[in-house]
């Protein structure tokens, strides 16, 4: 069975955005596999008394700056959605009812919706830019809008999140790779020389 790594992210992420795609380049470069796990990190902050930093403060306006020059590292187009932090729940929900019907339209639809929110800047939070992304993967927007809807979609986001935080999930993203927990996307590089130093003793 193909390896794994656990990756909890929520789509008003900005480190997840970045994230996501190295951890892709790590996923083709070693074989293994992503288990998406998209999740409600507001009811996470909001169980543990965590507060995301204000723009304003110090830590804040680092954040940004450092979010910024990440992606350029990383040659990531990248622009602020306004607002900032959106709300995420309808894009979270989208995955997991998409997951249900075709696993492959889920992954795009990972990508798709970061590209549109930190990509192009524009608010994910809005069921008309879904509706709009939906259509850009060609997939039906009315029934993934209806999809989102449904009461087991909305538990199983509930359920994903309730089990991150059971396994010490704060932040996002956060990666497990044979249950050790990695967080941040610069831990991807972590990762990266973990798997380096396994394959370099498999030769």
């Amino acid at each position: 069975m193909k390896r794994a790594i656990d990756f909890y992210f929520d789509f008003s992420s900005s480190y997840s955005y970045i994230g996501q795609h190295r951890l892709r380049a790590l996923a083709e470069e070693f074989g293994v596999r992503i288990d998406w796990q998209p999740i409600a990190l507001g009811a996470i902050f909001k169980a543990r008394g965590h507060a995301p930093p204000q723009p304003d403060s110090l830590k804040g306006r680092y954040v940004w700056h450092d979010v910024e020059r990440s992606a350029a590292e990383w040659g990531l187009p990248y622009h602020w959605p306004d607002p900032f932090p959106f709300n995420s729940i309808l894009a979270a929900r989208a995955y997991w009812f998409l997951k249900e019907i075709d696993e492959e339209d889920a992954v795009d639809w990972i990508g798709a919706v970061f590209d549109a929110s930190f990509g192009q800047g524009r608010d994910c939070s809005d069921p008309a830019v879904l509706a709009e992304v939906a259509k850009g993967l060609d997939l039906d927007a009315e029934e993934v809008m209806q999809g989102i809807a449904r009461d087991e979609v909305k538990q199983k986001l509930k359920t994903v999140t309730d089990e991150a935080m059971e396994r010490g999930v704060f932040g996002a993203p956060t990666f497990f790779l044979d249950g050790e927990m990695y967080w941040g996307a610069d831990r991807i590089d972590q990762m990266w020389r973990t798997l380096e130093r396994e394959r370099q003793g498999e030769r």
